[in-house]
This record gives structure tokens, sequence and C-alpha cells, in this order.
């Protein structure tokens, strides 16, 4: 999700989550500027549930996108490129039926007695995932998510899966709770999968291959920028 400048940030400088590099230096492999490469610099966390990102076309060439390094972070992810699919098999590529999917939905900030995640079907919380089986994301802002949403109505048939997140996002959120999209499916399969480490490697390869890169091509760009602008 995109942020808007934060207080104390100048206010002729552009958002660092609106900064592109031009198609023709992306690496034709991971996607990646070819300064911040991801190519043969990672090693993929094992999980359980499969991934599936469903990515709005005008992130693709963001700096702060985190879309493909999640695709090479967690070893059973896919992310598709688009703004409608016509059925749930053709957008994760699997017959799994939509009770076995989840899609990442933001609820809250945290608060007290919210669980950090909790799956839902049809409004009703569920205690019991044997038969979860995959979550969904949309990447973009909060009006390309939602444009995903209206987009595809065969989201409706998916169970939800609200965040709670306590954690604060690495990147500038126009909602205090916001999450970028590599951040939410860590939080989500940390919690699901309880393993916390998944959470800690997100969040590390986040600042590393992505936060700190993209501060980078900024500065060079627009001069330096403070810190709380990402």
């Amino acid at each position: 999700m995109s942020g808007r400048r934060r207080p104390g940030a100048r206010a002729d400088q552009p958002s660092v989550a609106k900064l592109k590099f031009p198609p023709s230096e992306a690496c034709p492999d991971c996607g990646r500027p070819t300064t911040a490469c991801l190519c043969g610099r990672l090693e993929a966390v094992p999980h359980r549930l499969a991934v599936v990102i469903l990515e709005h076309p005008q992130e693709t060439h963001k700096w702060m996108n985190s879309a493909a390094l999640a695709a090479r972070l967690f070893a059973n992810c896919t992310v598709r490129v688009g703004l409608s699919w016509r059925n749930l098999e053709a957008a994760t590529g699997r017959t799994w039926k939509p009770s076995e999917w989840a899609v990442l939905v933001l609820k809250g900030e945290g608060g007290t007695g919210d669980r950090p995640v909790a799956v839902r079907a049809r409004g009703e919380q569920l205690d019991h995932l044997d038969e979860l089986r995959g979550i969904i994301a949309l990447d973009g802002n909060w009006q390309q998510a939602k444009t995903l949403w209206w987009r595809n109505p065969w989201l409706l048939k998916c169970r939800t899966i609200e965040l709670n997140p306590a954690l604060a996002s690495q990147r500038a959120q126009v909602k205090k709770a916001g999450l970028s999209t590599i951040e939410a499916v860590g939080f989500c399969l940390a919690h699901l999968e309880n393993a916390p480490g998944i959470l800690d490697a997100t969040s590390a390869a986040y600042r590393r291959f992505v936060v700190d890169p993209a501060r980078d091509a900024f500065a060079k760009t627009a001069g330096q920028i403070p810190t709380s602008e990402v």
C-alpha cells in the first residue's frame, strides 16, 4: 500500500512510495532495478500455505513495491499482474475450492482483545483451519486494492483473514495500522503457522532489498530524505 508524506517531510518532495524506475532498467529475471537485483541473493523461506499476490499494473515498476521480493523470499509464492481474472482458478493457477483460500484484509491496530490474525467465513470467526491451503494478497495502494477487489467478485466466495498488526510498517502508510504487501504476508504466515522466524526474515529482507535501495534512489533524484519519509 502506498504511503503519504509524513509530518516533517519537505512539501516539495515527491513521496518515496511513488518513485518509479524505467522498465528498461529492470532485471529481466527478478523484475527489480538492476542496481537492486535480487537474483542469487536470497534464500527462500519455507512455509505451508500457498501465497498468491494479485498486483495492480501501476505498482510493478515502483522502487517501494515488494511483490517481486515476496516472489523470491517465500518458497511457495506466485505474483500475478493485472486488473481482473475470470475466476479463482484463473487467478491462482489452482483448482482449489474458494473455502480453501482466504483474502488478506486490514482490520485495525491490534487493539485489546483482537487476535493478530483472524480467519472468517461469512463474518464468523473460524478456529479450525485444517481446510485452509492458501492466502491471497492484493498489491497496490488503497484505491488500487479496492479496484482489484471489485473487479474480481469471485473473491467474495473466499474466506477473509483480518490482520490486526501491532508492529509498525517500515514505510509510510495512509492508515496507522497499514503494512506493505510483503509485511502483511509475512505477518500472516508467521501467526497462522506459528513460525515467528518468517516475520523476522521478512522484515530483514524488506529493509535490505526494498526500503534501503529505495531511499538511496530517492536521495539521488530529490536530495537527502529524512528517515521518517519511508
